[in-house]
């Protein structure tokens, strides 16, 4: 187990430690995925290897290489969310509720965080995973309720430009500079909420309904790229989407919100997630709040905790030391295996 040059990255083979360890070793390393892997511990030794990075907004992708294995039921470890899954090598099977895919490579299997499913790969495979938290999906994706679990295919459109990205992002995990990581963790963002923004339309809303939250979120897309703004009002938004303030406040009432609470959340939510990334560890918490339009500490301080109920310094504090505590648990195996090569050296 080992990290990479960029603090971001994390590898692992399970040739790195002794037979008899590699399938706990293996289990814990899929447990750093907060994955609900079904394992053996009496079988023949795992064969696997994998490689994980997370990006700024803290998305993870993950390239794992293995035998067979099975991934089933629930991890409420994961944290609220999304993820997605490609197959790049082998064969697999998917099951959740009434879902039952025979995967290939021109497909890209979806679900909620936190909900039962089911995932068998064949000999030598191949996947891709990607867990999105919620944090980063801001309020972009309607009806919650249909993203359980599915599929859908990248024959033409957003599908199949979203599998080519994906598949190149597969062969450059952990060599991706975070900075250069930005831009696709948002194109991926933008194009699979847009995806499943259709889905969702398609099995529940129609007419007027459906063309008003379709335009509501192509308008949230545009304000993801303003919220450093701290001068941004309901007045200047519209004029950035070419839509009157009335009409934008009528959408934004309509989805059971307003704008200026909208833009406070989706603010809050990103500071949330930066306070606690190590790609932020360094910076101030007042640096923190004006990246993301904030334009004083104070009110910066009050809002988060009336929010999350704790202050930005005890959220930081406790998701530090939490990260910290994770790393130890995963690398267990690892530390009492040098040990053990010492010992017989």
């Amino acid at each position: 187990m080992q990290s990479s040059d960029h603090p971001t990255t994390w590898r692992f083979h399970t040739r790195s430690v002794p037979p008899s360890e590699r399938n706990a070793a293996w289990a814990n390393a899929m447990r750093r995925l907060r994955l609900p892997f079904v394992s053996d511990p009496e079988g023949p030794p795992v064969d696997g290897r994998m490689i994980i990075q997370t990006s700024t907004m803290g998305l993870q992708f993950a390239r794992i290489e293995s035998g067979r294995q099975v991934i089933d039921g629930r991890e409420l470890e994961q944290g609220a969310g999304l993820w997605l899954l490609l197959l790049l090598e082998g064969q697999a099977r998917f099951s959740a509720d009434d879902l039952l895919v025979n995967v290939d490579n021109e497909m890209i299997v979806y679900g909620a965080t936190r909900h039962d499913s089911r995932l068998e790969v064949s000999e030598n495979n191949a996947i891709l995973f990607v867990r999105i938290p919620a944090v980063a999906l801001g309020g972009r994706l309607i009806a919650p309720t249909h993203y359980k679990a599915g599929a859908f295919g990248g024959e033409s459109g957003v599908g199949r430009m979203l599998i080519s990205m994906l598949r190149i992002l597969a062969d450059e995990i952990g060599d991706i500079s975070p900075p250069d990581l930005s831009p696709v963790e948002l194109a991926l963002i933008e194009m699979l909420s847009s995806k499943l923004l259709g889905i969702a339309g398609k099995r529940s809303l129609g007419g007027a309904k459906g063309a008003r939250a379709a335009h509501l979120h192509r308008i949230q897309q545009t304000l993801e790229t303003l919220l450093w703004d701290p001068d941004l009002t309901i007045g200047k938004a519209a004029d950035e989407v070419g839509v009157s303030p009335r009409y934008l406040q009528r959408l934004f009432a309509a989805d059971g919100r307003s704008f200026s609470g909208y833009l406070k959340k989706r603010r809050l939510d990103r500071c949330h997630a930066d306070l606690i990334s190590p790609l932020h560890a360094q910076e101030s918490i007042s640096e923190v709040a004006f990246r993301w339009g904030f334009s004083s500490s104070a009110h910066f301080s009050r809002s988060f905790r009336d929010h999350f109920g704790a202050s930005p310094r005890e959220h930081r504090r406790s998701g530090l030391a939490n990260q910290v505590k994770d790393e130890m648990e995963v690398n267990k195996l690892w530390g009492e295996y040098q040990e053990f090569s010492k010992d017989r050296l």
